[in-house]
This record gives structure tokens, sequence and C-alpha cells, in this order.
């Protein structure tokens, strides 16, 4: 049976596919959300695991900055795609999530960090 409107609602295992694109395709940002050196937009330029993870979601990559509505579907996503990669990372969740996910972006470069975002979507994806 085929319907007129198609409910897909993204997993933290999808966003994540979908972040270790953008960061693929646009670079790995280090000390904040964006290359704020970078003459394309902030959604365009190489952005770190959290603002990659905003804009996925549909979000200024520096969203986290200014604690986006977690009652909205979308945000709600980014918050548990950053949880479920603490989780998968051994982070702290004590730590605000810059300190947490971001000082782990921080201290990798663009490939390993794609790379650790497709391991965390295959490894939730096959259990």
């Amino acid at each position: 049976m085929i319907t007129d409107t198609t409910d897909l609602t993204l997993t933290p295992a999808a966003a994540a596919l979908a972040v270790a694109d953008l960061i693929e395709r646009q670079g790995l940002a280090r000390d904040h959300y964006y290359d704020r050196d970078h003459p394309l937009p902030p959604r365009q330029a190489p952005l770190c695991l959290l603002g990659a993870i905003a804009a996925v979601c549909g979000y200024p990559p520096d969203a986290w900055a200014y604690d986006a509505d977690a009652r909205t579907p979308s945000w709600r996503l980014a918050l548990d795609t950053a949880d479920a990669l603490i989780d998968w990372l051994a982070l702290d969740h004590d730590e605000a999530y810059t300190e947490s996910l971001g000082r782990w972006s921080d201290e990798r470069d663009a490939t390993t960090v794609a790379a650790e975002l497709r391991d965390f979507a295959t490894g939730v994806l096959s259990s």
C-alpha cells in the first residue's frame, strides 16, 4: 500500500553517518563549532563534531552555545546523538558537551572522527 505521507525519523546512528559525511566533505574544525576564518558561511565551513551534529539536525553549528529547545524533535535528535556518542566513546556524561565531545573531537583528525562515527553507527545498527 502506498500512502501520501512518509514519516522519517532519524536515529542517532543515521545522524552520525550524516555527520561523518559532512566532516569528510567539509573538513574538521578545532576549538570552535566552525572554522571562523573560512570564507564560506558557517554551515559550509569545516565543522567540529558538535557543530556538524547541530548542522545535520537543521541548526546553526553554534546552537550548542545557546541551548536550543530540547522539546523539539530535531534538537532532541542532536542531544540523543551526542549522548549516544558519549556512551560509545566512554566519555564523561557529567561534563558539558563541549568538554567531552568537543575536546575529543579537537584531539583527532577528520579521518579518525569520521571513522569512529561510522563504527558507532555500524555497532548500533548491527545490535
